[in-house]
């Protein structure tokens, strides 16, 4: 039976996405991991995001996009955000394993935004595929961007979303045309 993980593309307004480097690999990544038996995808999505970025979510923010195929007995289960721009670098990870040498090491140790087009450079072959063949980063990003302005027309007073005050509605996410 195929393993879940549960992560979250946090997207800027610069049409960008939030890239966590795993340490002692060569690859970034995104928020990702395995529930409990307790959690929901959305609940594991956000305290995965929190332990591995310090960043703050609400499960009913995130919009689903789906379960795609990642690697031999893995899957993603994927939800999206649109977050204000702020600095990748202030991001804190707080989970840890132990290296080979036994030393505790934080499972994420770099944070950067990046272009869509420049994830190929930056992610492993099986996420850049998810991200590039299964999914339409720019069609999700427009989505979110459009909830937001719903959400900003039903409420003038609402202030830009940031990635822990968000509150969208979710819809199916767009898909790569094939």
């Amino acid at each position: 039976m195929k393993s879940i993980s549960h992560g979250v593309l946090i997207f800027n307004g610069d049409a960008q996405l939030l890239l966590c480097h795993a340490t002692g690999s060569p690859y970034w990544d995104i928020p990702k991991g395995g529930g409990t038996l307790t959690e929901t995808g959305r609940q594991t999505a956000v305290r995965e995001t929190f332990e591995e970025c310090g960043l703050r979510l609400a499960p009913e923010d995130l919009l689903p996009l789906g379960c795609f195929a990642y690697r031999a007995g893995k899957d993603l289960q994927l939800y999206a955000v649109l977050s204000g721009n702020f600095d990748a670098h202030a991001c804190t990870c707080a989970s840890q394993f132990v290296d080979r040498r036994g030393r505790p090491r934080p499972e994420m140790d770099a944070y950067r935004w990046a272009g869509f087009d420049e994830l190929p450079q930056w992610c492993a072959k099986s996420l850049v595929a998810v991200l590039t063949r299964a999914l339409s980063l720019k069609a999700i990003l427009a989505q979110l961007q459009a909830l937001k302005q719903r959400h900003t027309d039903v409420d003038p007073r609402a202030r830009s979303p940031r990635v822990h005050r968000t509150r969208m509605k979710a819809r199916t996410a767009p898909r790569a045309a094939e």
